[in-house]
């Protein structure tokens, strides 16, 4: 994810067509003018990077084992403690 640096509306990619139809300026105008895009997620993850959660091993089994029961078919999943 990116911002446009003109309107910072949230894109997948800086395109001509959102240059072209929402500005009136080619891909390479907008760069030129404005600087490249920012991108979204980096400057989001930089907030919470120290803060981010560690996920145990056994959480992530757990996990793991409720998706395979909840997508089988048959559910005859058990987990023995």
């Amino acid at each position: 994810m990116v911002k446009c640096p003109v309107c910072s509306e949230l894109l997948e990619l800086l395109t001509t067509v959102h240059c072209e139809m929402v500005h009136g300026l080619t891909r390479q105008q907008v760069i030129e003018r404005y600087g490249k895009p920012e991108s979204f997620f980096m400057e989001f993850a930089k907030k919470y990077v120290d803060s981010a959660p560690v996920i145990r091993k056994r959480d992530f089994v757990n996990s793991q084992l409720l998706t395979d029961r909840i997508r089988s078919k048959t559910r005859k999943f058990h987990i023995d403690r």
